[in-house]
């Protein structure tokens, strides 16, 4: 890692600044003793994760209430499920009828997956969390002490709730190109990291050959182009480095900066994120050609925006690299930092 300020020169000659501080406070391990690039090591699930699945719970319910999307009797399809902690507790806590979460990987077999854990053990914990300190109502302030390490602004008011088990969940092995693969149709739609999927166009092409009319389609993104786009794996220590840099220039900054990593960071960079990049924009554009339209397109800021906007004025000509880079990106969606993105499928 870097430890003071210096400068990569890239091919034109613009002096870009590398500093620990532009990654280090903004990263933290995945778990005590771990390095932050690092996955998690296979054991029990910590209650960091139990927290964000708690948050993503409480958001999913949240926005649905506000956007008036019922989950009376209406089935769910979670793509990239994980363990399935998400819907398992949606059945719980809603009027969810049933969910079906999809995932081609099992745990520990890809960078991005769970560690390998026991999975009703940790539906059991956090079931328990909830039993105990939550009461009849989903409050951010009765969890919040579980997200030690999390950047986040979009911390939902109240949500009541009724216990309600006893409902079916099934997993099924598929990736998100081959959801026709389960036979069934769904009601609501949630993908909560689409940024780590290639081929956009394939995925609302599966997602709309499942849904019925009317679904509800809800994207939990983070986007590529955002400060921490890279995620943990390849972000680097220039401020917005992965969009500042073309490939070229950020394969000879592995080279200088991260050699004994290089492979590593440089296969998450092209393979464990969205290839060639998309934007938001172009994402909707995507959704249409499919049939499915925005209801809301919510942009979730950091918390903290207000540091990393302050580094903008630390690299010369910013914006203009960037627009060189990416033509089509906005300012807006640099600046991001998650998007809650729901579509509605139209006949």
């Amino acid at each position: 890692m870097v430890h003071e300020t210096n400068y990569f020169v890239k091919d034109d000659g613009v002096k870009l600044p590398v500093d620990d501080k532009y990654l280090m406070p903004f990263l933290s391990p995945t778990s005590k003793g771990t390095h932050f690039r690092e996955s998690p090591p296979g054991n029990d699930i910590s209650d960091r994760q139990k927290g964000r699945v708690l948050l993503q719970i409480h958001q999913i319910l949240h926005l649905f209430q506000e956007y008036g999307v019922e989950l009376a009797g209406k089935t769910m399809l979670d793509i990239g499920t994980g363990n399935g902690l998400v819907p398992c507790l949606l059945l719980e806590l809603s009027a969810l009828e049933s969910a079906v979460g999809t995932d081609p990987y099992l745990d520990g077999e890809h960078m991005t997956s769970w560690q390998v854990h026991d999975h009703n053990k940790a539906l059991l914990e956090t079931k328990t969390f909830i039993e105990r300190y939550c009461g009849h109502y989903i409050d951010y302030n009765t969890y919040k002490c579980l997200l030690k390490y999390e950047n986040y602004s979009m911390m939902p008011g109240k949500i009541p709730y009724k216990k309600q088990p006893g409902k079916q969940y099934k997993f099924a092995k598929v990736g998100a190109h081959e959801l026709e693969k389960i036979n069934e149709r769904f009601d609501i739609l949630y993908c909560k990291a689409i940024e780590h999927i290639q081929n956009w166009d394939g995925v609302f092409k599966s997602a709309a050959s499942v849904t019925k009319e009317n679904a509800i389609l809800y994207f939990k993104h983070r986007s590529f182009f955002s400060y921490l786009g890279a995620h943990r794996y390849s972000s680097i220590s220039i401020p917005w480095g992965h969009v500042l840099l073309t490939e070229r220039e950020y394969e000879r900054y592995l080279g200088i900066y991260s050699p004994d990593e290089n492979q590593k960071i440089k296969d998450f960079y092209y393979n464990g994120l969205t290839y060639p990049r998309v934007t938001v924009s172009e994402m909707v554009k995507i959704a249409h050609s499919h049939n499915f339209i925005p209801i809301a397109l919510i942009s979730e800021p950091t918390r903290y925006i207000d540091s990393v906007y302050k580094y903008i004025d630390d690299v010369d000509k910013f914006w203009e690299i960037i627009k060189g880079n990416f033509s089509d990106v906005g300012a807006e969606e640099v600046l991001s930092g998650m998007y809650h993105i729901l579509f509605r499928k139209t006949s």
